[in-house]
């Protein structure tokens, strides 16, 4: 009940509930929890994915990929620059996971989802959003 000689009409019991005050805050909680998350993740080293077996029939031809599973459920692509030159790396995009393709043209490989682009052989970034490289994997050839 109000009381009209109370100095301060308003009961503690009606302050409990989420004020603008109190959004705005959370909110700004929520986003700064974001961008920390994120830039935790980027700082993050690159999980390897170890040793890969590929069979000699799935070998890609000189200047070809193939994307393969590992036995660890990993996917991989596979990219055979020359003769002498096989390399794997996870298919997964650093930025946020999107699968990699090579770009047999252009002789490197590209993400589709933000036109990310990276090296060949190092899987190193050349341009766009991801803050690391691709992540190497180990090809046994059997």
């Amino acid at each position: 009940m109000l009381n009209p000689e109370d100095p301060f009409p308003i009961a503690a019991a009606g302050e409990r509930r989420l004020d603008r005050r109190g959004f705005l805050r959370a909110a700004g909680a929520a986003a700064v929890a974001v961008v920390v998350g994120e830039w935790r993740a980027a700082e993050a080293p690159a999980a390897h994915a170890g040793r890969v077996v590929l069979p000699r029939a799935d070998v890609p031809g000189i200047g070809e990929a193939r994307a393969i599973v590992a036995a660890d459920g990993t996917e991989v692509v596979a990219v055979r620059l020359d003769a002498e030159t096989l390399l794997g790396f996870a298919r997964r995009c650093p930025h946020l996971g999107c699968p990699v393709v090579w770009s047999a043209a252009r002789g490197r490989f590209e993400c589709p989802c933000h036109r990310a682009v990276f090296e060949a052989r190092t899987g190193r970034v050349l341009t766009g959003p991801p803050r690391r490289g691709l992540t190497p994997v180990t090809l046994e050839v059997a």
